[in-house]
């Protein structure tokens, strides 16, 4: 490199430098919390995650309750149309999954 290079290089970093400062001069910095707070921020979220999470379980599990008795007083109570409800899910399941595997087969083919 010559002096010429070595001159313009240098005058072309002054100015991208000078650049630099106006913007740096014309935007705020923004505030950055510190790491307490964003730890304390974790904290917090975590807390109300794991309390919607308790929540949700024993929702889960009072639903799953519930649909253990009804289905146990049923089949005491009437236990042909506990089995006739039985067959007829089994029955609509089948059916789905055949329609199902029939409209999968049709698209593979058109592809």
């Amino acid at each position: 490199m010559s002096r010429s290079d070595d001159a313009q290089e240098h005058e072309v970093v002054e100015r991208l430098q000078q650049h630099m400062k106006v913007l740096d001069d014309a935007f705020e910095p923004t505030s950055i919390p510190s790491l307490g707070a964003l730890e304390a921020q974790v904290r917090e979220r975590r807390q109300i995650r794991r309390r919607a999470n308790w929540i949700e379980m024993i929702c889960f599990w009072l639903v799953g309750l519930l649909a253990i008795v009804f289905g146990t007083l049923l089949f005491v109570s009437a236990p042909a149309l506990y089995l006739g409800i039985q067959a007829l899910g089994t029955a609509v399941a089948v059916i789905l999954a055949v329609i199902w595997a029939g409209r999968r087969r049709k698209e593979v083919r058109h592809e």
